[in-house]
């Protein structure tokens, strides 16, 4: 794996480099290593792998000031940009998912697919409790102390002790303010949502079994149902941090998924 400085944040790549580039984007209180688990699959499938660290996140944190999931989507369709590619496969991950999601909407000519892991739509809005709840949230998230924030993450996101581990180990590299105020800019975006805006790339939509955050666990389904070029998988025996408690089941979700893409652009 090598690092490449982007114009933006540090990126890893990986694999073939003729191969489909597959971007992706983790969540919070996480980082690019988070998709360490299912980067060989991809490669062995002959794809490129491009992972990164989101503002605030990662060794060395910074420029979490200013996040928007706007800005984020744009870093996205960037890295698509420095790897030479016409097309790429989105990939994202709870907070990465709304990132990955909304550069689909953004540019959807440079998407070639969307994987959603541990989210929800961004083209319909959440009923009335639900985003009440969020709001909510944003203050409380404020007011707790870092180390109880991370011990959620870890217990409360994860099913295996493997994947509680890492979560506990990557957490410690993000600031409190660095998570409030993205969690800020993220609950503004859910509440912003335009449900005159469309999804037009083929999309696989996950789960893990257990994940029981917020709305996801009826609110994914759902969305699915409205789109014929949705597809909704479960991943068994996984909680929110699906890829890190039951990597082998995410991997062949996603990469049965990809081989039923059609028009893949295997000249990048």
């Amino acid at each position: 794996m090598s690092e490449v400085r982007s114009s933006g944040a540090p990126c890893w790549v990986q694999g073939d480099p003729g191969g489909t580039v597959v971007v992706f984007t983790h969540g919070f209180y996480d980082d690019h290593s988070t998709f360490d688990v299912l980067t060989p699959s991809f490669v062995a499938a002959g794809y490129r792998v491009v992972t990164w660290n989101l503002p605030g996140h990662g060794v060395n944190p910074s420029g979490a000031g200013d996040f928007t999931l706007a800005g984020a989507a744009r870093d996205v369709v960037r890295l698509v940009d420095e790897s030479g590619a016409r097309q790429a496969v989105l990939v994202g991950h709870s907070l990465g998912a709304y990132i990955s999601q909304e550069a689909a909407i953004q540019s959807p000519h440079r998407v070639l697919a969307l994987v959603v892991i541990g989210g929800t739509s961004l083209v319909h809005r959440p009923a009335a409790v639900p985003m009440a709840a969020l709001r909510a949230s944003v203050p409380l998230v404020r007011l707790m102390p870092s180390w109880l924030l991370r011990r959620r993450a870890a217990t409360h996101g994860t099913r295996t002790a493997g994947a509680a581990a890492h979560t506990r180990e990557v957490a410690r590299h993000v600031t409190k303010e660095a998570l409030a105020g993205m969690w800020s800019a993220f609950a503004d975006a859910i509440r912003h949502i335009d449900p005159r805006r469309r999804l037009h790339v083929p999309t696989l939509v996950c789960r893990g079994e257990h994940d029981r955050n917020g709305i996801i666990p009826t609110a994914a389904p759902r969305w699915a149902r409205r789109h014929a070029n949705i597809r909704y998988r479960v991943i068994p025996g996984a909680g929110h941090l699906a890829h890190r408690d039951n990597p082998a089941g995410t991997a062949e979700a996603l990469l049965s998924f990809l081989s039923t893409v059609s028009g893949r652009d295997q000249g990048l």
